[in-house]
């Protein structure tokens, strides 16, 4: 069985992340929450992962996810030990996130994007991509 690296959800709504929790641990995968991009940012400069599959929704109260993709991205230096892989999960179409991410003038890559409701077989091959983009460990 594939060895997945932890997963962050960043998710404001209580039943989103119970959802995406449910998946995760029936993958066996180990996982955290959070509820805003701020908690998000904190959680991940607090952690000692190197690598990291972050499920991020897009929008959320205090900081949402076009504002810690902006973060992250502006203050890369900041996470240059960490590997961060990044899955939207969203209400919103791909089509509608692409046109806001480049006014935004965000570049950061992302792993995959899944519209809500989530599949459980997507979010699978979701991670399981996401993973193939870290190194093999020797």
């Amino acid at each position: 069985m594939t060895k997945f690296p932890q997963t962050l959800i960043v998710d404001d709504e209580h039943l989103n992340r119970m959802l995406l929790a449910r998946c995760l641990q029936s993958f066996n995968i180990t996982y955290s929450e959070t509820t805003d991009g701020q908690e998000a940012l904190d959680w991940i400069k607090k952690s000692t992962e190197k690598r990291l599959i972050m499920l991020l929704d897009l929008n959320m109260p205090i900081m949402d996810g076009y504002e810690l993709m902006a973060y992250l991205e502006t203050n890369a230096s900041e996470f240059s030990d960490k590997q961060i892989e990044i899955i939207i999960v969203s209400a919103a179409s791909q089509s509608t996130f692409q046109s806001l991410i480049e006014l935004a003038n965000i570049n950061l890559k992302i792993a995959s994007y899944i519209e809500k409701p989530v599949s459980k077989n997507r979010l699978y091959e979701a991670i399981k991509d996401a993973s193939n983009n870290f190194p093999s460990e020797s």
